[in-house]
């Protein structure tokens, strides 16, 4: 066990584990002196009348046992929760400040797996661990008491103890290693879980599929978790039976064997063994925590994991920015000269290449970017949104080159949606949020049967692919942003929304003095465009000017 429950804990919390390892330590030293004070008012027992020196005495231990548990539990609750939650929202802020190229290769399920079930199980190990520590100290403070009640018990004693323990540790070891093997098997378990649910309509055409997926992956590996489980806790009953057996021994040497090789008077031994039974409680209480704590150490393994692949993965250019673009101050041109980008595999081999392109993009002007499938549309898109940094060449806004600290204050110039856009319930980001305005929207969207907007959200947004678009149009619109980047936003609509689209909404953007850059298959709808870029292989094959004609520029 590598105790790294203590160290992860100290490191968040401070000196404030000081304050509360010391009322710990107060209330185990006060079980141990009511121990002591119920053996000596137990000696005087024949005596008649009320020993009232012992009664003032356990009454005043027993009220500070009290006082100092309970402070410290209330204390170890009142951290660990703020600890959970302070790693939580840590976590979400370095989730959000991620490289979007970085951000793709994370695993969901990791992250998910450490919100939730990690960080609760740090919290449930807490509310045992403080308990075993007060107990902890109620153990050692017995074993003094022994020594004085005779040093040849005291030996016996931490002999017997000294064995057991290193027994239970070893027997931990082994627990450890397969409590991480658990863990990577839950994180497999939920990746597969992620592509029944992610790719549940692909799922439900294809029955061959749905069967490999779930017999071959997701069975398999919940058969191999349930071993692993299965095995561990196996591991945990086998060291929690040794624990209580190991107690018992501990009893029988003091009554067999200790008046055997000493000759102790028999009310020593009677103490002795009545310390024994005073200790039955706190040393459950360990050997109850022990086994969290190995949890505990697994899942701190796993946090600490996932904030260091976040902190690796932080866009710490645009994040630690000073000298930034101010955001919505409107541009003239964007230019792209000569730039490139490269998708890796894990083994660092080039998957797909972009460039080298040049562009330039002029204020007010409606781009249609046109191409295959794979031919690099998207990959431009967040090249020109700035949520990827190109690997060579440069950008220019406004004849100033960017940098990365000026990434941030450039994003905001942009209103995107992508083809996997995902759909905020609220208008996030928006102030002053006009009711009326939106109603207005979602009558010209044909979207106020469908949904509504109260309370400063959408009333539903489980709608049609095509709807949900429209819907994320009106946010787009709202947004108000000097450029407008769309994915694909006319697929999935019916024949008179697309007109709508590219002939009416697109043209009133456009005097508006908006940018509008949209990826597109409509050719019926060319003529919306002021130019037309087509791409090919990763490359512009060709830059079309409508407003001049059929001007072809490589």
């Amino acid at each position: 066990m590598k105790l790294n429950y203590f160290r992860f804990i100290r490191r968040e919390a401070g000196n404030m584990t000081i304050k509360i390892s010391a009322f710990a330590m107060m209330a185990g030293l006060l079980q141990g002196m009511i121990m002591v004070i119920i053996n000596g008012a137990a000696e005087k027992f024949p005596e008649k009348g009320l020993n009232l020196r012992y009664l003032i005495m356990f009454i005043i231990c027993i009220s500070g046992f009290i006082l100092a548990k309970r402070y410290s539990l209330a204390m170890t609750a009142n951290l660990i929760q703020h600890i959970v939650f302070s790693i939580r929202l840590r976590f979400l802020d370095k989730i959000r400040k991620t490289g979007l190229l970085a951000f793709e290769g994370l695993g969901k399920s990791q992250i998910y797996t450490v919100l939730a079930e990690n960080t609760e199980t740090i919290f449930d190990a807490s509310r045992l661990i403080s308990n075993a520590g007060s107990s902890a100290v109620m153990l050692i403070f017995s074993f003094l008491y022994i020594g004085h009640l005779s040093l040849t018990a005291f030996f016996l004693s931490i002999v017997i103890i000294c064995g057991g323990v290193s027994i239970y540790l070893f027997n931990q070891t082994a627990t450890g290693k397969d409590l991480t093997e658990c863990l990577k098997k839950e994180n497999e378990f939920f990746d597969s879980v992620n592509h029944l649910l992610d790719g549940f309509k692909e799922i439900k055409m294809n029955t061959t599929k749905s069967r490999d997926l779930y017999e071959g992956r997701i069975q398999q590996i919940s058969t191999e978790a349930r071993d692993i489980n299965i095995r561990t806790e196996f591991r945990f009953i086998d060291n929690y039976i040794f624990a209580q057996a190991f107690f018992y021994i501990l009893l029988a040497t003091i009554i067999f064997l200790l008046p055997q090789i000493t000759d102790l008077a028999y009310g020593i031994i009677i103490n002795i063994t009545a310390v024994v039974l005073f200790m039955v409680g706190p040393l459950g209480n360990i050997v109850e925590a022990l086994p969290l704590v190995a949890r505990a150490d697994v899942a701190i393994i796993n946090i600490e994991t996932l904030e260091k692949n976040l902190d690796a993965a932080i866009d710490a250019h645009a994040t630690d920015a000073v000298d930034r673009p101010r955001p919505q101050t409107g541009f003239d041109a964007i230019q792209l000269e000569n730039i490139a980008f490269s998708y890796m595999d894990p083994d660092r081999n080039q998957i797909f290449s972009l460039g080298p392109i040049d562009l330039d993009i002029h204020a007010g002007e409606v781009l249609f970017i046109v191409g295959g499938n794979g031919s690099g549309k998207s990959t431009l898109l967040k090249i020109l949104a700035g949520l990827y940094y190109p690997h060579s060449g440069r950008m220019l806004l406004n004849d100033r080159v960017l940098e990365a600290t000026h990434y941030v204050g450039y994003r905001n110039l942009f209103s995107i949606i992508f083809t996997d856009f995902h759909l905020f319930d609220r208008l996030y980001g928006l102030e002053k949020i006009d009711p009326q305005k939106v109603w207005e929207l979602l009558d010209i969207m044909e979207l106020s049967e469908k949904t509504g907007f109260a309370e400063d959200r959408f009333t539903n947004i489980r709608l049609s692919t095509g709807q949900r678009k429209r819907l994320a149009l009106i946010a787009s619109y709202l947004e108000d942003k000097p450029i407008l980047l769309f994915d694909e936003v006319a697929a999935d609509q019916d024949p008179k929304f697309r007109k709508y689209f590219y002939e009416v909404m697109l043209q009133e953007l456009k005097q508006r003095g908006k940018t509008v850059i949209a990826v597109t298959h409509d050719d019926r709808f060319f003529h919306a465009a002021d130019r037309i870029l087509k791409m090919e292989y990763g490359r512009i094959v060709s830059l079309e000017d409508r407003a001049q004609g059929a001007d072809d520029r490589q």
